[in-house]
């Protein structure tokens, strides 16, 4: 049987260059701390947070381009999503309802697709898994050291299982966009997209959407970072759950021009960083030791 030869692109970014971009320094280079390495490296947009062959599905039928996602991705999702990024960056005021929709797929999109979360969406199925075979076959697999696996295709299950979940939430909430002061800058991560919640330190997990107190952090480049909060934030306990939002909101309530300081900039740096999977940048090293306290 004559094997099918991949098509497209072999390397794979989950995390797009044209976002990545945002965060180079005067020579088009990237600040990296790995922190599962515990070392920094410079590089370009090109050379960071891809895996071969992420997106993918070698099962799919012989009709069906195995790489159907990631063509989808390169000419719908990022490219509309970065033109709205840009116009969030430029001139918010100016962001209509369709760029604002896009803007929330790719941002749905950036937060299921990376693998931290891919590595969460696995561990879940396989402990549903474990749950459900009972506990003598789970003693039996202890008994002769053997573990469960999830093959990779469970990934993409969740991705499908979990697209559009995420819409509602969004649009009924609060945006705000906020500039670091001058001499500062803001990082983002290999899983750019965090939940953050006072009430729940990131080494404990990461908050959920349906919190009160639950705020969306997605820095848009060095100097500007994209704040969705829950009406409630203010006058609701930050553990408060809210009920599950029936549709999307007709409109985005946005706010402009607050500028960060210093302790501001390097607290929001901070939630970024421990939330991160193994690599944060910057254009330079100065916010990521900040931020990691290093």
């Amino acid at each position: 049987m004559t094997k099918r030869k991949p098509a497209g692109p072999k390397s794979h970014h989950y995390v797009p260059q044209s976002y990545l971009r945002r965060f180079t320094d005067a020579d088009g280079f990237l600040t990296i701390f790995d922190r599962a390495r515990g070392h920094f490296r410079r590089q370009r947009p090109v050379n960071v947070m891809k895996i071969d062959s992420y997106y993918r599905q070698a099962w799919a039928p012989a009709h069906i381009d195995p790489n159907i996602l990631e063509t989808h991705l390169a000419g719908t999702i990022e490219h509309e999503g970065a033109a709205a990024i840009e116009k969030l960056v430029t001139t918010p005021a100016s962001l209509t309802g369709d760029e604002a929709a896009a803007l929330v797929s790719y941002i749905e999109f950036q937060r299921i697709r990376v693998p931290r979360q891919a590595a969460w969406a696995k561990e879940l199925m396989r402990q549903l898994l474990l749950d459900k075979i009972g506990p003598e076959l789970r003693a039996e697999l202890k008994q002769k050291n053997l573990r469960v696996e999830m093959k990779d295709s469970v990934r993409f299950d969740y991705m499908r299982a979990a697209l559009g979940k995420l819409h509602p939430w969004f649009g009924r909430m609060e945006w705000e966009i906020y500039e670091a002061v001058p001499g500062t800058a803001f990082i983002t991560t290999d899983s750019p997209v965090s939940f953050v919640n006072e009430a729940i330190p990131p080494i404990d997990g990461e908050a959920g959407i349906g919190l009160a107190g639950t705020l969306l952090l997605f820095p848009l480049d060095s100097r500007k970072l994209l704040v969705m909060r829950h009406p409630e934030c203010v006058s609701a306990d930050p553990m408060h759950v809210l009920p599950t939002p029936a549709e999307d909101s007709a409109g985005v309530p946005m706010a402009f021009g607050v500028v960060f300081d210093a302790e501001k900039v390097r607290q929001t740096n901070w939630y970024l960083a421990h939330l991160s999977y193994e690599l944060c940048v910057a254009e330079s090293e100065t916010p990521l030791r900040e931020a990691l306290g290093i």
